[in-house]
């Protein structure tokens, strides 16, 4: 199946493709290159699942153990290194 790449490097993925892949919007997909070829693959679960499923994980780390999920992690990272 084509799919023409827009301006901003963005492609529409055709509603067949879409429809066998189980994708809605909202969906995150990882995108990868091998061997010169684009492989688009669809993450299962959904975002809430992923951060219930990883909270916690950081209690015996001396840094982290008082955060609750990762995004709280990422953004206390981030903002560790525009202090710098």
């Amino acid at each position: 199946m084509r799919a023409r790449v827009a301006r901003r490097y963005q492609i529409t993925i055709p509603e067949e493709v879409r429809d066998e892949a189980g994708l809605k919007v909202g969906d995150t997909v990882n995108v990868r290159s091998e061997s010169g070829k684009i492989i688009i693959e669809k993450i299962g679960g959904n975002w809430e699942a992923i951060m219930n499923e990883t909270r916690g994980m950081w209690k015996a780390h001396p840094a982290f153990k008082d955060m609750k999920d990762a995004v709280e992690i990422v953004n206390w990272l981030r903002q560790k290194n525009r202090d710098r």
